[in-house]
């Protein structure tokens, strides 16, 4: 459809948006951004414009001199150029500051769908009518470039193209390269799951890519730039779309699925899958929220593994998570258990995303297992809510901060114990055989660690756990007077059951080693 009365002559962005997720990483530019950007985390640019974070006038070819060099990732504008009279010059500009392997994504008025100048419905600002072909010309003359998209938009209420340019690095010699045009998909057979989610949100997803690889589908994984590296070496994966968070503002998640389908094919989204549906929040859920305990826990005491793959359409159950090691990571995972051959090892996650996932006697159980037994040894793995640079003694080893979450999850597969609370680690271990301590708060062993081989997990005897709930403020939950937290980690979870645990595992180690030793 070409451009009408009746037709949309705003929001360009979020027609494009969608199409160009996945290209929007790194340092953004958004040229000539108007009334939105587009993406939250892009820098605008525009001379009078609330949503502009640089006020510039634009027409001035100059007006990038603030920007080095290869200095950024990524140069975005939509229907921008056609307002310039020496658009050749900023575009030469949009080029000096683009780093190698950085992008120019344009989003144009096609002249053959929009009024030209002059003629009735014209835009008054117009100063050009641009074919795709006007722009590559363009830069023909100053860059070397693969051309990865080039298409016509005349659908809906669009009437432009789209341009999605990659800079290459050839020196001060100006080559016209091959196209590197993007795939087109066999919709019948392809698939796009999306999850954007935490660490453990991913790792319950999982299964689905393998269980979809062996129905013979061509495998898409839409993830977030956090939780990728969950997924690095797996090898069901066909390929992946990631993005930033929040590129797609939440509003918009639907038009963004819409255009999914349109590419790809079959979309199987599961974002919030267990949020709002197992997992209640306060504020979007308040009814559900505030149920009775009794009858919250039996409303949503649901395997987590089994209702994600039920959403997804396959019947499956029974299924834990899924962590796949990298050759490299083989080889250094397997000199660290030769290193360490002659210890119990113990991965203890000191924290999680919430106030819940901290467990305050760490230190306590540690140093009782360090003082009892002379053949265990701890590495302590957490985020940046926790500090425990002042605790130092040996065969206690001090991670959090040094190991990556990459690093955090896949070390589970050598240790010969993981406790943890309700995190990404706890469910990485539940990928191996492992023994593994879950600290269950809001989860119950049916939602969590059902499936879990060599679980020794331990549910908080708090009245009000398993409570079902995202708990984000201390104020969401009744706290202990010792520790200011919230009473199922600290009052109710109990420090000789832990320990008592551990034993076990401990002993069932020890065992094994003497028999064979024998």
């Amino acid at each position: 459809m070409s451009w009408s009365l009746e037709t949309s002559k705003g929001n360009e962005v979020r027609k494009v948006r969608d199409r160009i997720t996945e290209y929007l990483k790194g340092i953004i530019l958004d040229i000539g951004c108007g009334s939105e950007k587009v993406c939250s985390d892009a820098i605008g640019i525009d001379r009078f414009s609330e949503a502009a974070n640089i006020h510039t006038d634009l027409s001035n070819p100059d007006s990038l001199r603030l920007f080095n060099k290869d200095s950024v990732d990524v140069v975005f504008s939509s229907h921008f150029l056609e307002d310039i009279y020496d658009y050749k010059s900023i575009l030469k500009e949009m080029w000096r500051i683009l780093k190698p392997e950085g992008y120019l994504i344009l989003y144009l008025p096609h002249k053959d769908l929009y009024p030209n100048i002059g003629e009735v419905g014209a835009n008054v600002n117009h100063k050009h009518d641009f074919y795709p072909e006007d722009i590559l010309t363009s830069l023909d003359s100053f860059a070397s470039y693969k051309l990865i998209r080039n298409e016509v938009r005349s659908d809906d209420d669009e009437y432009s193209f789209e341009l999605i340019i990659k800079k290459v690095d050839t020196g001060d010699i100006f080559l016209k390269l091959e196209p590197q045009l993007e795939k087109e998909y066999d919709k019948k057979n392809t698939v796009v799951v999306v999850r954007y989610g935490g660490i453990g949100d991913m790792l319950i997803v999982s299964p689905l890519y393998r269980v979809l690889k062996e129905r013979g589908y061509y495998v898409i994984a839409n993830v977030s730039t956090e939780t990728k590296r969950v997924l690095d070496g797996n090898p069901y994966i066909d390929e992946f779309i990631v993005q930033t968070r929040y590129t797609i503002p939440n509003t918009q998640l639907k038009e963004y699925f819409d255009s999914l389908r349109k590419r790809y094919g079959t979309v199987i989204n599961l974002c919030e899958t267990l949020e709002r549906s197992l997992l209640i929040e306060k504020e979007k859920d308040p009814e559900l929220y505030s149920l009775p305990h009794e009858e919250r826990h039996s409303r949503f005491n649901i395997n987590y593994s089994d209702f994600v793959f039920q959403r997804a359409g396959v019947d499956i159950t029974g299924l834990k998570p899924e962590l796949y090691l990298t050759e490299t990571e083989r080889v250094l995972l397997n000199l660290f258990k030769i290193r360490h051959k002659d210890f119990f090892n113990i991965q203890w996650q000191a924290s999680g995303s919430s106030w819940h996932k901290l467990y305050p006697c760490v230190s306590d159980v540690v140093d009782y297992l360090l003082d009892s037994y002379p053949d265990i040894q701890v590495f302590l793995t957490g985020g940046d809510n926790i500090t425990l640079n002042s605790w130092d003694r040996p065969r206690l080893h001090n991670r959090i901060l040094k190991w990556d979450v990459r690093q955090s999850i896949i070390a589970t597969s050598v240790m010969d114990l993981v406790v943890s609370p309700e995190t990404g680690v706890l469910n990485a271990a539940g990928a191996f055989e492992v023994p593994k301590i879950g600290l269950l708060t809001h989860s119950s062993k049916e939602n969590l660690t059902k499936y879990f081989i060599n679980d020794y997990s331990i549910q908080s005897q708090a009245p009000c756990s398993p409570c079902h709930k995202m708990i984000y403020e201390l104020d969401e939950c009744p706290l202990d007077q010792t520790y200011g937290l919230p009473i199922c980690i600290s009052q109710y979870m109990s420090k000789d059951k832990i320990i008592s645990n551990i034993a076990k595992v401990y002993n069932l180690w020890k065992q094994s080693r003497e028999s064979n030793a024998n």
